[in-house]
């Protein structure tokens, strides 16, 4: 940088470089109008002392200025936080001396961390969204420019399955213990996460409704959040699921699956895939039971704006692309539809 006289304007100007954040190319800019030489420069020094300042925080430090300002769910924050102090080996490391060659190795030690594609590719992107960030406040380098998201393999690419109602009652006719028959059932007829019907407790349902406002991963570990506001939500029951439910809800412990303590995931799994062998049906996952409910509720023609509610999908946009395929086949018969009723006239 260094300051210049503007002979036209009859002022003074500074010529300084900054770094383009998403590109990492060098950008030339100015900074006009100081009335004397003594006043650019005394800009000139503070600039470079600010960005000095700046550009040896840690990591962990851009991560939390990253993190206040951003708009997203107290949840989605607290996910990003603890993704990067878990799995960025640099959040101590001072910005500054991040190099480009440290991201790179960083990425081949992360595919061979036994982590999906998917989770890799989250966490690639929460790294890069912190450095744009601090390189767009305080114009300084971005090594994060090299960092590229994996390409997904044939098995991430591999389509939801799902159970009819007719495949599922086939199923829930093998689930030999009471508890988990009723588990299984409000998983499938109310589409809710497994670990948040873990989480509901006799207080959370009324006049037919359930409250879902809290998850639970394992039990040991107790409450936590749910995976965004939009998760948070009220949904009816329907009636003979309700009825299934009854003794549970009756019961005196406060968990409505489980007692004192919500059932044991290791329990859960172990049930569904002893009754899935039993009783011959293809094998999905206990998350396709959720899917299982979108994809019955699209098919009988409920408004797409219905169903994601009820999944407390954060918008509309991810129930669409999570099932555009249903919508394909609802649009086909949408225009069979128009097609019949124009060749009666």
């Amino acid at each position: 940088m260094s300051a210049h006289k503007d002979k036209e304007r009859g002022t003074w100007y500074v010529s300084y470089r900054v770094t383009d954040p998403v590109t990492g190319s060098a950008l030339q800019k100015k900074k006009r109008g100081f009335k004397t030489k003594r006043e650019a420069i005394r800009w000139e020094t503070e600039l470079e002392e600010e960005k000095a300042k700046h550009t040896s925080i840690s990591f962990r430090e851009a991560l939390k200025l990253y993190l206040s300002d951003s708009e997203a769910s107290d949840t989605t924050r607290e996910l990003k936080e603890h993704w990067i102090q878990n799995h960025f080996p640099y959040v101590d490391t001072p910005v500054e001396k991040i190099t480009k060659d440290d991201l790179v190795t960083w990425r081949l030690e992360l595919k061979d961390s036994g982590l999906a594609t998917r989770t890799m590719n989250r966490g690639i992107q929460y790294v890069k969204s912190v450095f744009s960030f601090i390189s767009l406040v305080y114009d300084i380098p971005n090594p994060s420019v090299v960092l590229k998201t994996f390409k997904l393999t044939k098995e991430d690419k591999e389509e939801m399955e799902v159970w009819t109602p007719e495949e599922f009652d086939q199923f829930i006719e093998y689930v030999s213990l009471p508890v988990y028959k009723a588990y299984f059932t409000f998983l499938f007829w109310t589409g809710c996460r497994r670990s948040e019907a873990l989480a509901v407790c006799k207080e959370d349902i009324k006049d037919g409704y359930v409250h879902i406002h809290r998850s639970i991963k394992h039990y040991k570990n107790g409450f936590l959040p749910l995976k965004n506001d939009s998760s948070e939500r009220t949904i009816k029951i329907d009636s003979t699921t309700l009825e299934i439910m009854q003794p549970y809800i009756s019961a005196a412990d406060p968990f409505v699956f489980g007692t004192t303590q919500s059932l044991p995931i290791s329990g859960v799994q172990r049930q569904f895939t002893k009754a899935i062998k039993e009783s011959g049906v293809k094998k999905i996952r206990i998350h396709d039971l959720r899917h299982s409910h979108a994809t019955f509720l699209i098919n009988a023609g409920v408004n797409i704006v219905a169903v994601s509610k009820r999944l407390g999908h954060a918008s509309i946009n991810q129930t669409l692309k999570t099932y555009t395929h249903l919508l394909e086949k609802t649009n086909d018969e949408m225009m069979d539809t128009i097609e019949k009723h124009r060749n009666k006239s």
